[in-house]
């Protein structure tokens, strides 16, 4: 860091529990002091965050990433940090979205107040600070200039290997590892060189050796040649044989099958016309014979058992009448039972028409009586008495006699129900006894007809059961002689089909052979004669077998061809090759001369990449043991500034050892304050040594936090001598006791769930106003 850096400005929008904070700081030192969770660390951690945090570590920061970042309740946040550089002031803007990735900016302020853009986009901000800055990286901050909460003896607190890997991170001897990284590419290059002078040499060597090889090689091709050639000429000849051999065979199945045609056609026709007689039956006829005589036979019996009810139940209706009637009748005549129903209501008829005249003769008898003093019938004179006693009389004889009219209308009803049951069932089983007669006759003539169509079908069984086509249709003896016909016809049909197939079949093989059918038996003979003459026997050997013979014969000849066309192609090859060969050796011999020189160069640039360079070379080793005591002189040197009565020692592995007049001190045995002024010592030095003087400013957060009393006070005091070294040193801190020593103070407190920062003169100016 070769110019002084001051911190001028700090604004906050939305960020964590700020609303709108914006805060001048001034020079000397500045303390944030409020309660835990106020919101003090959030402007330390707002700095950080806008200065030095790459997008890749943005996720991670303070464990929330943005999204804890952003106030909540707002979508958006924006941090903004004006800085002094050796005079010059720039400001950072750092935008926070939740859902757009980070941007940031960078301007540098002139004079008048206008602003110039001097880089965009997170990562060219935070490299921009880099460079202002003149730091490696960012870590050098975090382990010198700024302390993060717990984090302020954290450089004593890590393990030597570790504190070690720190230091040479922050001073950048990463460059040299690069810078050797990059000279091994050129060594490489050199080497190659080297390499290929080695290789060049071999191959000549090889070269010449494989040159004596291919001379001796294109010898054996040619001979190799010449007995291909003879071999070629037998094979050519094997599969022209063959393919002939192939062509009859083809032409011979062909021919064989037409004549196993006509061989299925003969059997067939031998079969068509027991076939056509077979299916000149009308099997749908017979069918329907047959279930005519079974719906009848059915359908009888169905109107028998009708006939049987009708007669039970006549038989019953007739018990009810001789029952009314008390009369013997003994005879089974329907009719002359209805005759003498009939006679019976008319006789009870006459009777209750009579009774009806002497009920009404009566009932005038007894007006006559009733209004003479004399008998109608003897004359003589009729007193009351005798009135009383014939009018008695005569009303018990209407009496009776409507009782008796009564008695007769009954048994007519009676006898009235029960002859319209007994006609009705007579008619019912008159209906059903024609019925019955005529489904007999009907089923008589069906059992007739179906027993003649057995005849029918037995006699063409007994005609075609010789033919073994047929036999399958006739050996069941449980196949009734509908089915059997059934099955002959389906056969017959599918043989009939057949032999008309097999003609159109025969017809299109014979008009592709281009021959006739009396042709075929002869050709057949001709082309097994013509097989045989060829070695080949027509019936045992198939087109498949030959023809594998054939494929297996054009491979072997195919495999010579091919091995005689990669002789020939070899030899040309060989030729090729021993031509270029005896180039090759020609420019091999005038490169050797060539890479001579690189050999030469290639120890110097070797030395230099393993030896010099690198994070382990020679450099590197004097870079890290000038640092050590850089940072040993200078942390002994603030140790001694800030009155401590011992000094640290730093070894080639950055192990801390604590010497005191009386002699070596356990580190873990130092006091609170001693401890303390330790870790900012080498925080300092560390600044020191990496940007080569002290520091514009030192940012502390919670420094005091977990320390007793006597630490406390004695980090105060350090801080305030420390203070007096550094133009601006930020304390953040909950414990009020800075407020002694600190020349600036700014209270921070959380006020309606929103962080608010106050400068002590100002509320001291304000409260001297009211």
């Amino acid at each position: 860091m070769s110019e002084t850096i001051l911190l001028r400005r700090i604004r906050l929008k939305n960020i964590l529990s700020h609303e709108s904070t914006e805060v001048r700081l001034p020079i000397g030192l500045i303390a944030f002091v409020g309660p835990n969770g106020a919101g003090k660390s959030s402007i330390i951690d707002a700095v950080i965050y806008a200065l030095f945090v790459l997008p890749s570590a943005a996720k991670g920061y303070r464990g929330e990433g943005k999204r804890g970042l952003i106030r909540s309740g707002a979508s958006d946040g924006a941090i903004e940090v004006e800085m002094s550089i050796g005079g010059r002031v720039y400001i950072v803007q750092r935008y926070i979205s939740v859902n757009r990735p980070d941007t940031a900016f960078i301007y540098e302020v002139a004079a008048n107040g206008n602003k110039k853009v001097i880089a965009a986009g997170v990562q060219n901000v935070v490299s921009s600070i880099e460079k202002l800055l003149s730091i490696p990286s960012t870590e050098a901050v975090k382990f010198s200039i700024v302390s993060r909460q717990n984090e302020l003896t954290r450089f004593i607190e890590e393990n030597e290997s570790k504190r070690k890997e720190i230091v040479l991170k922050l001073l950048g001897l990463e460059e040299l590892e690069k810078a050797k990284e990059m000279l091994k590419e050129v060594l490489r290059e050199v080497e190659k060189a080297k390499d290929v002078y080695e290789d060049r040499k071999r191959q000549l060597f090889e070269v010449s050796k494989r040159l004596e090889g291919i001379k001796s090689s294109i010898d054996l091709l040619r001979k190799r040649r010449i007995e291909l050639e003879n071999i070629y000429k037998e094979l050519s000849k094997e599969v022209e044989d063959l393919e002939r051999a192939k062509d009859a065979l083809l032409r011979f199945e062909r021919i064989k099958k037409a004549k196993d045609l006509l061989n299925e056609i003969s059997i067939y026709k031998s079969l068509e016309d027991a076939c056509k007689r077979i299916l000149s039956v009308e099997l749908g006829k017979i069918v329907s014979r047959l279930e005519i005589y079974r719906s009848s036979r059915k359908e009888l019996e169905g109107v028998l058992k009708q006939l049987n009810e009708l007669k039970l139940r006549l038989s019953e209706l007739k018990l009810q009448a001789l029952k009314i009637l008390q009369v013997p009748f003994e005879e089974d005549s329907v009719e002359k039972l209805i005759d003498v129903i009939e006679k019976k209501i008319d006789e009870l008829r006459e009777l209750r028409q009579l009774k009806k005249a002497e009920i009404e003769i009566s009932e005038k008898s007894i007006q006559i009586v009733k209004t003479s003093s004399i008998c109608p019938v003897c004359r003589r004179p009729l007193d009351e008495e005798l009135k009383k006693s014939l009018l008695s009389d005569v009303s018990i004889r209407i009496k009776s006699s409507r009782k008796l009219v009564e008695e007769y209308e009954a048994m007519e009803s009676m006898l009235w129900g029960l002859l319209s049951s007994i006609k009705s069932l007579r008619d019912e089983m008159t209906r059903c006894g024609a019925k019955y007669d005529m489904l007999l006759q009907q089923m008589r003539r069906a059992l007739e007809e179906h027993n003649n169509n057995k005849q029918l079908i037995s006699k063409i069984v007994e005609d075609v059961k010789n033919f073994r086509e047929l036999q399958e249709c006739i050996e069941f003896n449980d196949f009734s002689l509908v089915k059997t016909l059934q099955c002959l016809q389906r056969k017959c049909i599918e043989y009939l089909n057949m032999l008309s197939d097999r003609e159109v079949q025969l017809q299109k093989l014979l008009s592709e052979l281009k021959i006739g059918g009396d042709a075929v038996l002869e050709e057949f003979s001709n082309l097994q004669y013509t097989l045989s003459k060829l070695g080949i026997a027509a019936e045992k050997l198939s087109i498949e077998e030959l023809e594998q013979r054939y494929r297996e014969s054009s491979k072997r000849l195919q495999m010579v061809r091919d091995e005689l066309s990669k002789v020939e192609g070899k030899l040309e090859e060989l030729e090729k090759s021993r031509i270029d060969l005896e180039k090759h050796i020609e420019e091999l011999e005038s490169e050797l001369k060539k890479l001579e020189k690189d050999v030469i160069i290639f120890n110097a640039l070797d030395v230099l990449t393993n030896s010099v360079l690198g994070k382990d070379g020679l450099i590197a080793k004097t870079l890290t043991k000038e640092a050590r005591r850089l940072l040993e002189l200078y942390a002994n040197n603030i140790l001694s500034e800030f009155g401590m009565d011992f000094r640290v020692s730093i070894d080639d592995d950055f192990g801390i050892e604590v010497w005191s007049p009386l002699g070596r001190l356990d580190l873990r045995g130092l006091s609170g304050g001693e401890s303390i002024a330790l870790a900012i010592a080498l925080r300092l030095a560390l600044a020191y040594t990496v940007f080569g003087r002290l520091p514009g400013f030192l940012m502390l957060d919670e420094p005091t936090q977990f320390l007793d009393e006597e630490r406390r006070r004695a980090l105060f005091d350090v801080i305030k001598r420390l203070s007096q070294r550094i133009p601006q040193v930020i304390v953040v801190t909950h414990d009020r006791d800075v407020i002694e020593i600190a020349d600036h103070i700014f209270y921070v407190s959380k006020e309606g769930g929103r962080s608010i920062v106050r400068e002590k003169s100002v509320i001291q100016k304000e409260l001297l106003e009211l």
